[in-house]
């Protein structure tokens, strides 16, 4: 699912911020961060305010000989991250009259750091407010509005402040991430020519990277700022490099946290893990990489893994992230509690809008789920995924043709994307945009590539048997529709009739006749007679198409019903004149002359049994 984008300790910079149902996904929390200038000559309050390296080593330059005493005390919370203890602090200061700017401006800092944006954004603007300010606070105000807006999703009020703002490396960094915010092609490569070969530039790089899904192009960038000079020796080595993790000294700690995000999007979840060791070996309360530490082991493992993990961090001692840890535990409790939690946190964690849709499809309520997925354009995979389950829902329900290629054009865009095709959710995709245009030949390519991975799924098993009957592999597809354990799919039309139709391909027509009595007085039960009679008919399984027709003869009363019963007994008579038990033709004769017997059921009997007694054949 989607990322979005909170600090992690002791972290620099840089942002990091199926037909099935689409499996619910966790989400992952990472912030967006964006290192601020540390070599101006001039020591402006930009760096006092937002510098996350350098919280507080700068601060006495912009603050009155007067107040120096107070700086100690300010400090110590800055370095500790205690940002409730420095605004707590702040906040007695003002009560006590002091109305000096650099007081609103640290306070605006801490809750920025809190990730308290609209917070820190009202002071900012409290601050712009004042008359004669400071100029180092006046300089840079435009731009700690950009930044505020930027962080609170309001990218285009972040364009119209970020352009008032004096020219700088952060300005640079800044609007390259609003050029991708905003699709904005042209801007973007222009920004991306202004970065510089610094850290802070090659983060900024590095997250755009990540969040257009050039998962492998952040890794690289990470790994060079991590790995230093050492990175000639590991630059072709795809996952060797993160065993010297450990042994590197690296003033990048929160990377590896990157690092292993990124590899857990490309389902690498074992090195993830390992890669995150290094960060929780020295941060072991991290929330964030406790949340992709029960993300990895909800995919190598199950949900109660992942919840037991969870659980250690979601205490009421940890406020930070208590929104996201809400919601990946519903996700890992398969949806209990979906409709209690998920609801709240639409507009707050980004898959929460993805995974209520998603409840919604698999409890049948697909208008419900299009109202969750209508307000936002497809930008990932999974929204995509549900675009096209909502859409073959509303196919099914309606007939509507737009929907069935709404729904084709939706997996085929997944399933033929350079990110997705090479997945496991991405060819699941292709196999259903092939199935829903009936070339059930190329589903079964792509099936049979992942096979393996779904012996024991239901939905993957009665997808592959439907596509097995549709190409002629009966038996094959009879064996994977045993297998289908799920009750709901058990009792649809469609699997009862994928089965009769392969017990009679099969040779094994009384099988057939079995579920059509079990299902008899069912709304399906019609459909099904009809199928058997004419499969078994066409396939020389005479007795049980004479069954049939004759159950539909009762049902039905039409002529083409007794024609059907008619040749289906004389069937019968041809396979026992072959050498077939007269027992069949027994049966067979015994429905044509039973109560409420068609007029001309005589006949068709009296020939028959004639023909019988001449070939000493007992009826």
């Amino acid at each position: 699912m989607v990322l979005t984008t909170t600090c992690l300790e002791g972290d620099i910079g840089g942002l990091q911020p199926h037909i099935r149902h689409p499996h619910p996904a966790p989400s992952l929390l990472v912030t967006l961060v964006i290192l601020w200038d540390d070599n101006n000559s001039t020591q402006s309050l930009r760096h006092q305010i937002l510098s996350r390296s350098k919280p507080a080593g700068d601060s006495r330059g912009g603050v009155s000989s007067g107040k120096k005493a107070i700086f100690p005390e300010l400090e110590d919370f800055l370095l500790k991250r205690d940002y409730i203890g420095a605004i707590t602090m702040l906040e007695f200061l003002k009560h006590e009259g002091n109305t000096e700017v650099w007081v609103a401006v640290w306070t605006a800092w801490c809750w920025f750091h809190l990730g308290e944006y609209k917070k820190a954004l009202h002071e900012y603007l409290e601050i712009k407010s004042r008359d004669k300010l400071d100029p180092k606070v006046a300089d840079n105000i435009a731009l700690d509005l950009a930044v505020c807006y930027f962080y609170l999703g309001m990218y285009q009020e972040s364009q119209d402040a970020v352009e008032e703002a004096p020219k700088c490396p952060l300005k640079c960094r800044l609007q390259f991430h609003l050029a991708h915010k905003l699709s904005d092609e042209d801007v973007l490569m222009q920004a991306h020519a202004n970065l510089r070969d610094v850290p802070e530039d090659q983060l900024s790089l590095a997250s755009v990277h990540y969040l257009r899904a050039h998962y492998q192009e952040a890794i690289d960038v990470y790994k060079k700022l991590l790995l230093d000079r050492r990175y000639k020796r590991y630059e072709n080595d795809a996952t060797d490099w993160v065993k010297i993790l450990s042994n590197v000294p690296s003033t990048y700690m929160a990377l590896n946290v990157y690092v292993a995000l990124c590899y857990y999007k490309l389902d690498y979840y074992d090195v993830s893990q390992e890669v995150l060791g290094v960060y929780l070996a020295q941060h072991p309360t991290s929330t964030m990489a406790g949340n992709l530490k029960a993300c990895n082991l909800f995919r190598l493992y199950n949900g109660k893994a992942a919840e037991n993990e969870l659980k250690q961090i979601s205490s009421d001692q940890h406020t930070f992230g208590q929104d996201l840890v809400k919601h990946n535990l519903v996700v890992f409790k398969n949806g209990e509690g979906a409709l209690k939690v998920l609801p709240e946190l639409v507009d707050v964690v980004p898959e929460a809008r993805l995974n209520l849709a998603g409840y919604r499809l698999r409890h049948r309520e697909p208008l419900e789920a299009r109202a969750l997925l209508e307000p936002l354009q497809p930008t990932s995979p999974l929204h995509y995924i549900l675009r096209a389950v909502v859409a073959v829902r509303l196919f099914n329900e309606t007939g509507d043709e737009e929907q069935m290629k709404l729904a084709q054009q939706s997996f085929h865009l997944v399933g033929g994307s350079a990110s997705e095709c090479d997945t496991i959710p991405g060819r699941q995709c292709m196999a259903s945009s092939y199935f829903l245009a009936g070339q059930f030949e190329e589903v079964l390519v792509y099936l049979n590539s992942i096979k393996r991975f779904f012996v024991n799924d239901d939905t993957f098993n009665f997808n592959y048997a439907q596509a097995k009957v549709a190409t002629g592999f009966y038996r094959e597809a009879e064996e994977s529709l045993l297998t289908v354990q799920d009750e709901n799919i058990r009792n649809s039309f469609t699997y009862l009739a994928c089965l009769c139709r392969c017990h009679v391909m099969n040779k094994e027509a009384h099988l057939a006749w079995d579920i059509c009595v079990k299902s008899a007085g069912t709304p399906d039960s019609f459909a099904l007679l009809q199928l058997v009679a004419n499969d078994s008919y066409r396939m020389g399984q005479f007795l049980v198409a004479a069954k049939a027709f004759h159950m539909l003869d009762r049902l039905d009363g039409g002529p083409e019903m007794w024609e059907g019963l008619r040749g289906a007994v004389c069937g019968c008579a041809q396979a026992v004149a072959a050498g077939a038990p007269s027992a069949q033709l027994r049966d067979a004769l015994a429905l044509l002359r039973g109560p409420r017997a068609h007029p001309r059921a005589d006949q068709v009997a009296r020939p028959i049994a004639r023909w019988a007694q001449q070939n000493r054949i007992s009826v």
